[in-house]
């Protein structure tokens, strides 16, 4: 009793939970908001003086305590020795977002943890345990793959106008470095966002190839890759760089429309297998808010255990057979 109020345990043991879980990711959280801020306010003069960095650092948010740093060089010890560290890494540069894996792994961990483990110990419930560990440790690498997949698809999309108006800019009697300082300033993230990263790396010293070879790592897309050694044969045999760009650029349409094609043709296909997986299982639930007596047999009887253990294994056999039947690479 607090002031004449009775606190109820499990509130109590919920709030102290949330205060322990994003206790870290407050300092994060809070220099992310000020470096944000600091790049927007000072982002047209460092591109035009060359020292805008390619990625921030966040060692600052930690000098003042030596214990996290200590957690989180040995997060980083642990998952470079487990192979996590990297790909981590590449998909933190991918989805460029300007943070260390290290620091994202520990945040991550911590969170991951701490949430379902206090849910167990103050709440004692199931369903919240369950619920905690689906929001704190299966969402966020989900979502990070899913900011990842949103940018390179965008980039590709906005690929072949690029190398259009790159091919304009050489003709125009432009070099290659100079057509590409105009296309990052003319062209809206995430394409220009990477060649600005690529035209501050080749001023401070960097070769061309060697950044346009760290952009196609970063970014994972073949129809960048193949833009990329058309200029690097280029460099190294010669010929006409705009004619090229202007075929590789009409390439890339061709395949986007025999995309869209392909998905067009197999949007029924790819409909059923979806409502081949969601339709059971709703339509089980409103019948079980229905008439649960109807539906109790199959979770308390052995009969109905193996009815839907076998219903769920053809449920997914089905699924990933259509997903292969509409599944066509082009």
């Amino acid at each position: 009793m607090i002031f004449g109020l009775v606190l109820d345990p499990p509130v109590v043991g919920m709030a102290a939970a949330a205060a322990i879980a994003f206790a870290v990711m407050a300092v994060i959280i809070a220099k992310l908001a000020t470096q944000a801020a600091e790049e927007r306010a000072a982002g047209a003069a460092a591109l035009a003086d060359g020292t805008r960095k390619v990625s921030r650092r966040f060692d600052d948010a930690y000098k003042g305590s030596a214990v996290l740093q200590r957690a989180i060089e040995l997060t980083a010890n642990l998952a470079e020795r487990r192979g996590v560290l990297g790909s981590v890494e590449r998909s933190l540069r991918a989805a460029d977002i300007p943070m260390r894996p290290a620091e994202v792994i520990f945040a991550y961990v911590v969170v991951a943890v701490v949430v379902p483990l206090s849910s167990l110990l103050f709440l004692r419930s199931t369903k919240l345990v369950l619920l905690s560990i689906v929001v704190f440790a299966v969402l966020p690498p989900y979502a990070l793959r899913l900011i990842v997949k949103g940018r390179r698809k965008k980039f590709v999309g906005q690929l072949p106008d690029a190398l259009t108006t790159l091919s304009g800019s050489l003709r125009a009697g432009r070099s290659l470095g100079q057509a590409l300082e105009a296309l990052a300033r003319e062209v809206p993230a995430p394409m220009g966002r990477e060649l600005r990263k690529i035209v501050a790396e080749v001023r401070l010293g960097r070769r061309l190839s060697d950044a346009l070879d760290d952009a196609v790592e970063r970014m994972g897309s073949p129809d960048f890759r193949w833009a990329v050694l058309a200029v690097q044969i280029q460099a190294e045999v010669g010929g006409n760089l705009a004619e090229l760009l202007d075929r590789v650029a009409e390439t890339m349409r061709g395949r986007s429309r025999l995309r869209g094609e392909v998905k067009a043709l197999t949007a029924e296909g790819r409909a059923s297998a979806g409502m081949l997986i969601v339709m059971p299982p709703a339509l089980g639930g409103v019948m079980y808010a229905v008439n649960p007596a109807y539906m109790k047999p199959l979770f308390t009887e052995t009969i109905g255990h193996a009815i839907l253990g076998i219903s769920t294994v053809m449920m997914l056999i089905g699924f990933l057979w259509m997903k292969k039947v509409v599944t066509i690479d082009v």
